[in-house]
């Protein structure tokens, strides 16, 4: 019985920043359910920012992205955020904690 794969990436792009001169491209990319897989690049290379986009944290600059067969790069924002919320366990590289609160 065939599953829905974890991660489907089709002709991807997202650019870091609309500015940015450079994107990341990524032609194909399957990510069957169960499957493991190590992320490793250098500083820049565009780790985080393929995790942000399969979290629909950065938007699909075009092409298709699709977790558990959702179409991340054409979900509206609370849409990517329900997928995140029930879907994806993401665990931050920078907190956005609020620096003048104490923990009492």
């Amino acid at each position: 019985m065939p599953t829905t794969p974890a991660v489907t990436v089709s002709n991807l792009e997202v650019r870091w920043r609309r500015t940015a001169t450079w994107s990341l491209r990524i032609p194909a990319f399957t990510l069957d359910a169960g499957e493991q897989l190590f992320l490793a690049g250098p500083s820049g290379a565009g780790k985080s920012t393929l995790l942000a986009a399969i979290c629909g944290i950065t938007p699909v600059t075009s092409g298709t992205l699709e977790v558990l067969g959702q179409p991340m790069h054409a979900l509206p924002a609370a849409r990517r955020d329900r997928v995140r919320a029930d879907d994806i366990g993401m665990v931050f590289q920078q907190f956005n904690l609020l620096p003048y609160l104490s923990v009492l």
